[in-house]
């Protein structure tokens, strides 16, 4: 994959989370009591060993990603 922001080759892979999946929250919105995202868009699927994953390309020229929010269907 190409970057958008500067042209260059983008390196495919993943970012895993621990137990709980990752999310996605808009700036506005808090965590409730400062731990948990709800209500948050729930970012990938679980891997084959069940932690929370989400594909990621990385751009190592501009520093940039860009996170896919749901795992392609290769």
């Amino acid at each position: 994959m190409q970057c958008p922001f500067c042209g260059e080759e983008m390196v495919r892979g993943y970012i895993y989370g621990d137990r709980y999946a990752l999310k996605w929250l808009p700036e506005e919105k808090d965590l409730v009591l400062g731990l948990w995202a709800v209500g948050g868009i729930k970012l990938g699927e679980d891997s084959p060993a069940g932690r929370p994953r989400v594909q990621a390309n990385k751009c190592n020229t501009c520093s940039k990603m860009i996170i896919d929010m749901c795992e392609e269907n290769d």
